[in-house]
């Protein structure tokens, strides 16, 4: 469909399509190990079904209710028998918890893709009138998790590992639009940023944050958005978990350190490879600054 917002790629998509069907040779993933976290509902449950579908070896899910967890596992058994599925019932701000995660990977084992797809969004406010403590969580859970992950998975990486990030698209709107959600969407930003940093401390990882779309999830339910909202063009999970399959492949290492959205197609991506590196586009830079020489500051 035409892109109904400025999108990177001529061509806009809405549900999954056969570049990044979970079938597709190209978006293999055969005999991998995949952490996911936030994998008891949602985005989360449908990247395992991905990661499943698409030759995943081992799957560890991660959320918070176990009973969750096991649904998405069962759903997993219903697909492959094959595939070694451990679950973890964790709260990943809590760094007790992810040692637990990479507890679970194993003794000299490797993960070859991380998708934290764990997110919160607090109760939309002005910030004078927010509840300090939800309005914390955002960045507690969407900034302080991906750090300990980092900080406790990382040192277990296969080469040439992935790790997809979930940011949200609003970022790039004027406050003016998003008012009331400052708490979500800064913490994003702060998420996208320190996805950045990732990528450039990693340069063997390829470290991507994906705005999913636009999916009816609580998340964002919890922005007070419905599907009937105006501006809102509603896309499937599938979109999202395809999108993944292709952004944790060798091929989409140029990404690293960038933020993509699962809508833009990804053979137009592939075809904008050098304009993306060489440009420095898909990163949060302060507009206009430093003027003529942003990658290496040598005009200062």
């Amino acid at each position: 469909m035409q892109p109904p917002m400025p999108s990177l790629t001529p061509t806009w998509h809405n549900d999954i399509y056969p570049a990044i069907d979970y079938t597709n040779a190209h978006v293999s993933h055969e005999g991998e190990t995949a952490v996911i976290t936030g994998s008891g509902s949602g985005l989360g449950r449908e990247t395992a079904l991905a990661y499943t579908k698409a030759g995943a070896k081992t799957l560890i899910l991660v959320g918070r209710n176990t009973a969750n967890l096991d649904e998405t596992a069962a759903q997993v058994a219903a697909i492959s028998k094959d595939v070694g599925v451990k679950t973890v019932t964790a709260d990943v701000t809590e760094e007790s918890d992810v040692k637990k995660i990479a507890a679970a990977i194993g003794d000299g084992n490797t993960w070859n893709v991380l998708m934290h797809g764990a997110g919160h969004i607090n109760a939309p406010a002005p910030i004078v009138q927010a509840d300090v403590a939800d309005y914390w969580t955002a960045y507690e859970v969407n900034v302080k998790s991906t750090i300990l992950l980092a900080k406790h998975l990382f040192p277990t990486a296969a080469k040439g590992a992935s790790v997809v990030t979930v940011p949200a698209g609003a970022v790039a709107f004027p406050a003016a639009m998003t008012a009331g959600l400052s708490g979500y969407l800064v913490s994003k930003l702060a998420l996208i940023k320190t996805i950045e940093y990732l990528a450039v401390e990693n340069p063997d990882l390829n470290v991507t944050a994906v705005h999913p779309g636009m999916v009816d999830t609580a998340i964002f339910r919890g922005s007070g958005a419905t599907p009937e909202s105006p501006m809102v063009h509603m896309d499937t999970p599938q979109l999202f978990a395809g999108f993944c399959l292709w952004v944790t492949r060798p091929e989409a290492k140029f990404l690293s350190g960038k933020m993509v959205w699962a809508n833009w197609d990804v053979e137009e991506l592939k075809g904008k490879e050098e304009e993306i590196t060489s440009k420095n586009l898909l990163n949060y830079v302060w507009n206009g600054f430093p003027f003529a020489c942003l990658d290496d500051l040598t005009c200062l």
